[in-house]
């Protein structure tokens, strides 16, 4: 008996899915790039029954919301045994998908074991480990005020890890209605006293005047992060997706790669969403007013028609440590698009302060003579 199971020789291992090929019995994984398994050891191709998802469909929020027994999920741990050598093993908290610890098998846990809801689509992987590296490489190289030690690291091969990432994606039809007020901009005369004489400016000044209105905007698929295993700060800011790409989910897509369960709440999902919405309301309102200037006073907003979809996202997740601190990155497994931690060089940040002050400076005593 492994050292993993003598914990707690009770656990039941959970049902859970290893696709294995049909004609020399090795693990397949999924082929980046293509909707199909491909056997490692083979070269053995199995395509995948799978069609695309369409991203304008939603499931009903409200109706869905009333189902669920528990708003916000529970943490969950999956304990496994490899189908491959036999092994029992837990997996890491949240994870429905990754490799067996002992063979390195990829080991697929049904979602609906332990979520209420499972994913509606999948995005698959279209950027390869290579490519990915080859991005971050490039990222590194592009970041100004970072230390020149950091640039040689970069072309180090960094171990990442393909990593599929649950997001709820949000429509919803909107109807705000705003108060609050328009500036225009005027121009007077101004006289002022200057070495004892008296001149003219002209000053430009705000004339404001309360306005009142409405605005509607329909969105679809706002995105946002179900993780807390990676950093929202990360998550959020990656946006570069193309959804029509999406497939429905199939547990298929994930094997040789690792899959997150959902962590954050459909009803705290979809409160971070309707904040995304109301900064584009409020952009809305800004140009709906009008003028030079604007001013929000009170914003009301109807939400109607809200759906949702689960999606799981690919991301190459990793890490680098610089100084004895750990900086983590993620990169679009669909675009290259890389999002990351970094440290700066003070001493390059400081010399650039003072060489656009010795410009202004230098400026200033041309505009003297």
């Amino acid at each position: 008996m492994s050292e993993q199971e003598t914990h707690d020789v009770s656990v039941k291992p959970v049902e859970h899915f290893q696709f294995e090929c049909k004609q020399c019995g090795f693990e397949l994984d999924h082929e980046i790039g293509k909707h199909s398994l491909i056997c490692r050891s083979c070269g053995a191709v199995e395509p995948i029954d799978s069609q695309n998802y369409n991203v304008f469909q939603s499931n009903p929020y409200e109706s869905t919301v009333l189902k669920l027994v528990n708003k916000e999920p529970n943490e969950s741990r999956f304990h496994v045994r490899c189908d491959t050598c036999g092994a029992g093993f837990d997996l890491s908290k949240d994870v429905h998908a990754d490799e067996c610890p002992y063979c390195g098998s990829n080991v697929v846990v049904p979602v609906n074991l332990q979520r209420q809801l499972v994913p509606d689509a999948v995005l698959p992987f279209d950027i390869k480990e290579e490519q990915a590296n080859e991005s971050f490489r490039k990222w590194i190289k592009s970041l100004w005020f970072a230390p020149n030690s950091l640039k040689r690291l970069a072309m180090r091969k960094h171990p990442i890890q393909g990593t599929y990432v649950p997001y709820w994606g949000f429509d919803a039809d909107t109807f705000s209605q705003y108060t609050g007020q328009r500036g225009t901009n005027y121009t007077t005369t101004k006289f002022v006293i200057v070495n004892g004489k008296t001149q003219t400016r002209v000053v430009t000044k705000i004339r404001w005047r309360s306005v009142s209105g409405r605005v509607s905007k329909e969105f679809d698929n706002v995105l946002v992060p179900a993780s807390e295993l990676i950093s929202h700060k990360l998550t959020q800011t990656m946006t570069e997706w193309n959804l029509t790409k999406s497939q429905e989910y199939s547990p298929k897509y994930l094997s040789g790669y690792k899959s997150e369960l959902y962590q954050v709440g459909l009803p705290r999902g979809f409160g971070v969403g309707k904040g995304i919405m109301a900064q584009i309301i409020r952009r809305l309102i800004r140009r709906d007013i009008g003028g030079d200037h604007q001013r929000i006073s009170s914003v009301n907003t109807i939400y109607d028609r809200v759906g949702f979809k689960l999606m799981l996202m690919p991301l190459w997740v990793s890490a680098f440590l610089y100084n004895k601190k750990t900086f983590r990155f993620i990169i679009n497994g669909q675009t290259g698009q890389v999002i990351g931690e970094r440290p700066y060089s003070w001493i390059k940040i400081v010399s650039f302060v003072l060489f656009i002050a010795s410009l202004v400076y230098i400026g200033y005593l041309i505009s003297q003579k």
